[in-house]
């Protein structure tokens, strides 16, 4: 009964003193035809809020600062989420206490070619938000930056998973937005800091609340959010993707949006997907071969509760013209079910990148995200590579420099990153490592802290380690 009575008065401190009631949201720009654009704006919010606007207006600025225009874009209610495919303020399924969704939508033609920020605000942020120092009075700032280029024209990323709202605390709890690029350009996501009225970050932001054994992090591989919350409370994250083209950045996209953490609960899990997929440079990898049907089967269970148990899967495997699919089957044990992925993939999904794939959990309270990566192969053994063998990094800790030893079969580039925990790119170069072993030479100016370390070759994954730096 206290944890009942608790989780109500969490809910309704974050349902005062907030006119619109919102909860987050994100900007996605599309090309329609040359210099003409596509706006979508989806704004996540309670369903005790006063009635929402039936219009919204966005600032459109140049790489200078300028602004170039001003339009408005308009409520559909007849509409369905283009992505999501929900329809115009629906509730988005699986949440204890509801959230609903609306998408408003406006059309936008620029004359110059050069880089352009779509921007748009609200007053006021939710006033029981934990981690922004008088939350009340601080702005929701949301914007996206992309490229109007008359020959290669640009689309925005966007995000394919739904967010997540409550999580229990004291848990391990996994998330992944995955945002996906129409251009097929290449996508880096990190932990951001929420923006002001000004698009600046927010003086006095602190990420939420972690156990320090599990902190709010997010892998630079996967692009998985993983935390274990150590307090209840309403707290504000920001998710922001960059778009790279020829190794240029030129945009991004943000979502902002609030998590609720409630009293201890029960979170579902899949559990054996360590064990039914080889683990490769510490990912779960399925590899399959073009033009045969494959299937996957994981459990997934949540012995803590009554309620029924969900899946879902996220990717591009998903959007393909030959898609995979996904679906569920009851093992006859209360509270677990069987999540399955079949696949027949044509010659045409054929492609050295692997496919990044979100698999999602759900029991109608709380969602639980694992990612997998899948292999579509021509018949080329995954182990036929150039490089053999991989050293642990030495030493590690360290309060110095750091050496990376590599056995390679022949001379090739190797691409070296390393990431914070909060996935924001700190270092980069490629190497040309000779046949042979090799030793690449690590920076030795790194703060002290907990480090990601990730080798590729022709954005082939080769190995991801973790390095300490003690100072």
């Amino acid at each position: 009964m206290k944890k009942l009575i608790l989780f109500i008065s969490l809910i309704s401190l974050s349902l005062t003193g907030f006119c619109t009631h919102l909860m987050g949201g994100e900007i996605v720009v599309l090309n329609d035809s040359q210099n003409n654009y596509y706006v979508l704006l989806t704004l996540y919010r309670d369903t005790l809020g006063i009635p929402i606007s039936n219009s919204q207006d966005f600032t459109v600025t140049d790489d200078q600062g300028n602004t170039v225009s001003t339009i408005t874009s308009t409520l559909d209610y007849s509409a369905n989420h283009p992505v999501f495919g929900t329809p115009q303020g629906a509730l988005m399924g699986m949440f204890p206490y509801g959230v609903e969704i609306y998408f408003y939508s406006a059309s936008l033609t620029l004359s110059n070619p050069g880089e352009y920020t779509i921007s748009w605000e609200n007053c006021c942020r939710n006033g029981a938000i934990g981690n922004i120092p008088n939350a009340a009075a601080m702005d929701m700032n949301l914007h996206t930056t992309f490229l109007n280029d008359a020959v290669n024209y640009d689309s925005s990323p966007y995000f394919l998973v739904k967010p997540v709202v409550y999580l229990p605390v004291n848990t391990p709890w996994q998330y992944n937005p995955l945002p996906i690029d129409p251009d097929g350009d290449s996508l880096s996501w990190y932990i951001g800091t929420p923006n002001n009225s000004l698009g600046n970050p927010i003086g006095g932001y602190t990420n939420p609340p972690s156990d320090p054994l599990n902190p709010f992090s997010i892998d630079p591989v996967s692009g998985t959010i993983s935390w274990t919350a150590a307090a209840v409370g309403n707290w504000v994250y920001t998710v922001v993707c960059e778009e790279f083209r020829n190794g240029v950045k030129i945009g991004e996209i943000r979502r902002d949006m609030q998590l609720i953490v409630v009293p201890n609960g029960s979170l579902p899990s899949f559990s054996n997907i360590g064990t039914v997929l080889p683990n490769v440079n510490g990912y779960p990898r399925w590899s399959i071969p073009a033009g045969q049907n494959s299937e996957v089967r994981f459990l997934a269970s949540n012995p803590g509760t009554t309620a029924g148990l969900y899946f879902e899967a996220y990717g591009e495997a998903f959007l393909s013209n030959t898609p995979a699919v996904y679906s569920q089957e009851p093992t006859g044990i209360d509270n677990q079910i069987e999540a399955v992925i079949n696949w027949n993939p044509s010659s045409n999904d054929v492609r050295d990148d692997l496919y990044l794939t979100v698999l999602r959990v759900m029991d109608g309270s709380f969602m639980n995200d694992e990612a997998i990566f899948i292999e579509v192969s021509s018949g080329v053994d995954i182990n036929e590579r150039k490089f053999v063998n991989y050293s642990p990094l030495y030493p590690n800790p360290s309060n110095g420099t750091v050496y990376f030893p590599i056995e390679i079969e022949q001379s090739a580039d190797v691409d070296l990153s390393i990431y914070d925990q909060y996935g924001k790119l700190v270092f980069s170069k490629t190497q040309n490592f000779s046949s042979g072993n090799s030793l690449a030479v690590l920076p030795t100016d790194l703060k002290a802290g907990l480090y990601i370390v990730v080798a590729k070759n022709d954005k082939i994954t080769l190995s991801v380690q973790q390095l300490v730096i003690a100072r």
